[in-house]
C-alpha cells in the first residue's frame, strides 16, 4: 500500500497549526540566510558541559537576561517572538524557505533552553543538580528520537527539515516551560503555565511508554488465519523479549522490543534490527482510519512491505 499520503498530510496539518497565535503579523522581518546547526545537536553541548564541569557562559549565544525581570515576564517575552514565527506568511513560502525558518524558530526556543539551562546550573546544590542532569539527558535522548521519527515521515523527500525543526521547537519549547519552573522554584519566585500552553506541552513531548500503549493489542490482518500483530507488555506477553519493556511480534514473522527503537512521534514508532549484512527497519503508525500499519524495509526511505491491521 502505497504511504507517500502521509507527507502531504503533514504539511496539511503544518500549515493549519500555524493560524493558532491569531492573524498574520508585519512586526518582524524574518532571515532565511541563517542555516542553524542540525535539531538532533543543539542543546547537547551546554549539557555535556554541565556534566563535566566546564563554564558554559562564552557571551556569545546567550541572551542577555535583566537581573529584575521574573522568570514568568521572560518566558512571555520569548512567546511573543514566538507567535510572530507562528503568524509568518507560510502559505506564500517555498519548501527551502519553511525549512529555514521552522529552524530558526527551533534556535528561539533552543536559546532560551540553554540559557536557562546555565543559570539553573550555577544556582542548584549539588545533589539537585545531578538528579535534573540526569533527567535532561533522558530527554535529549527523548527529542533525538521524536526528530528521527518525524523526519522519517518525508521519506527523505524536502520536507523532512520542516518536519524535524519543528518536531525539535515543540519539544524544545515544552522543556523550556520545565527549567523555568525549576529555576522559579530555586529562586522562590512565582510560575505559572497558563493552560493552553500546558496543553500544548503535554502533546508535544510524548513518553515512548505512552506511544506504546497507544498500540497496545492484537491487531488482526488475515481473518482467516487469525494472524496478528501484537503489541503486548514484555512481562504479559508468551514471547517477550528479555530485558525489554514492550514487546512486538507478528504471526508467523518478526519479533522485535522497545530495545530496537530508533525513534518514535506521539503516534508512530521505528525501529532498525541489525541483520546479516544490513540493518532491517520496521514502523508501527496510526492510518487516518485509525487502523495500524506496520511497515518493513531496508532502509527507512524503502520500507514497501506493510500490514494493514484493523
Amino acid at each position: 500500500m502505497k504511504r507517500r499520503g502521509i507527507t502531504i498530510l503533514w504539511s496539511i496539518i503544518f500549515i493549519l497549526f500555524c493560524s493558532a497565535c491569531g492573524a498574520k503579523t508585519d512586526k518582524i522581518q524574518f532571515s532565511i540566510s541563517e542555516q542553524p546547526q542540525p535539531a538532533e545537536n543543539q542543546h547537547t553541548e551546554a549539557v555535556n558541559d554541565a556534566e563535566q564541569g566546564r563554564d558554559t557562559e562564552d557571551g556569545s549565544d546567550i541572551k542577555e537576561i535583566s537581573e529584575t525581570e521574573s522568570i514568568q515576564d521572560e518566558l512571555a517575552k520569548v512567546e511573543v517572538m514566538s507567535c510572530e514565527y507562528e503568524n509568518a506568511d507560510w502559505g506564500s513560502m517555498g519548501q527551502q524557505e519553511m525549512n529555514q525558518l521552522t529552524a530558526q524558530w527551533y534556535q528561539l526556543w533552543d536559546d532560551e533552553l540553554n540559557s536557562l539551562w546555565r543559570r539553573l546550573s550555577e544556582e542548584l546544590d549539588g545533589e539537585t543538580k545531578a538528579k535534573v542532569l540526569d533527567e535532561q539527558r533522558a530527554w535529549i535522548k527523548r527529542k533525538e528520537e521524536n526528530i528521527r521519527g518525524a523526519g522519517a515521515a518525508a521519506f527523505g523527500g524536502s520536507l523532512q527539515p520542516q518536519l524535524e525543526n519543528s518536531t525539535a521547537e515543540e519539544m524544545t519549547r515544552a522543556r523550556a516551560y520545565i527549567l523555568a519552573g525549576y529555576l522559579a522554584d530555586v529562586r522562590n519566585e512565582p510560575f505559572t503555565i497558563p493552560p493552553a500552553i500546558q496543553e500544548s506541552i503535554d502533546l508535544a513531548d510524548p513518553g515512548l511508554n505512552d506511544v506504546f500503549e497507544k498500540f497496545e493489542g492484537q491487531w488482526i490482518f488475515d481473518e482467516d488465519r487469525g494472524a496478528c500483530v501484537g503489541v503486548e507488555r514484555t512481562e504479559t506477553c508468551a514471547y517477550g523479549v528479555e530485558g525489554s519493556n514492550w514487546t512486538v511480534w507478528v504471526t508467523g514473522g518478526d519479533l522485535i522490543s522497545d530495545l530496537d527503537v530508533y525513534g518514535y512521534t506521539g503516534n508512530s514508532i521505528l525501529f532498525k534490527v541489525a541483520k546479516d549484512g544490513y540493518d532491517a527497519f520496521y514502523e508501527l503508525s496510526f492510518n487516518p482510519a485509525n487502523s495500524i500499519y506496520f511497515a518493513f524495509g531496508t532502509s527507512l526511505d524503502a520500507m514497501d512491505e506493510v500490514i494493514v491491521c484493523d
